[in-house]
């Protein structure tokens, strides 16, 4: 299976991430790991988010077994970084 190209969050079943989660985010360690954060799953569990490359099988054994039993939510990482621009154009140019 390949990973998803865009995840879609749902409504957080919990206001806040476990405390666990949030650890486990910051020390993930694999090879095919770009990034890594939490998220919520389509259903609102809190889950492990991962970017890998859009040609990875996933799930990775590696991580899911780090991931302590959360879900883990993989997405494809992106062939071109995002290009950031001013929202109103027209009022930056303004200096509003």
């Amino acid at each position: 299976m390949k990973p998803v190209h865009i995840h879609q969050p749902g409504e957080p079943s919990d206001p806040e991430p476990p405390d666990k989660l949030l650890d486990l985010a910051s020390a993930l360690t694999d090879p095919l790991v770009r990034q890594s954060g939490v998220t919520t799953t389509a259903d609102g569990r809190w889950a492990l988010y991962v970017t890998v490359p859009p040609d990875a099988a996933v799930p990775i054994v590696g991580v899911e077994s780090q991931a302590d039993g959360f879900p883990v939510v993989y997405e494809a990482e992106p062939d071109e970084l995002p290009l950031a621009r001013p929202a109103y154009p027209a009022a930056a140019n303004e200096g509003i």
